[in-house]
């Protein structure tokens, strides 16, 4: 496969990862559907994708001659901005409650 391809494909997969990741988080939280905030999770979610793509940009171009180590390339990377999405919503999630339960301590 050629590298430029290959990086293409990359930043699409990384930008789905992060589009599923917000899907997910939406999912789980079980709260209904409100815009803002599945538009908020799907604009971090695709740009951490970018990110995490970007980052890795030359090792895809270096496996762009075996197709099978492109594959277990973008597989992992897949799951790991999914991963990294989940842990930045989980510790803002964190951080968010923290604060409210210190706020609602000093009333």
């Amino acid at each position: 496969m050629e590298p430029l391809v290959a990086i293409v494909i990359g930043f699409v997969l990384g930008a789905f990862a992060g589009a599923v990741s917000a899907l997910f988080g939406w999912l789980k939280s079980q709260e209904a559907f409100e815009a803002r905030k599945f538009i908020n999770g799907l604009v971090t979610g695709i740009i951490t994708g970018i990110i995490a793509i970007l980052a890795i940009t030359a090792a895809i171009q270096e496996s762009a001659t075996n197709d099978t180590v492109l594959l277990v390339l973008f597989v992992t990377t897949f799951i790991a901005i999914i991963g990294v999405d989940n842990i930045r919503t989980a510790s803002t999630g964190g951080v968010r409650n923290a604060v409210l339960a210190d706020s609602a301590d000093e009333e």
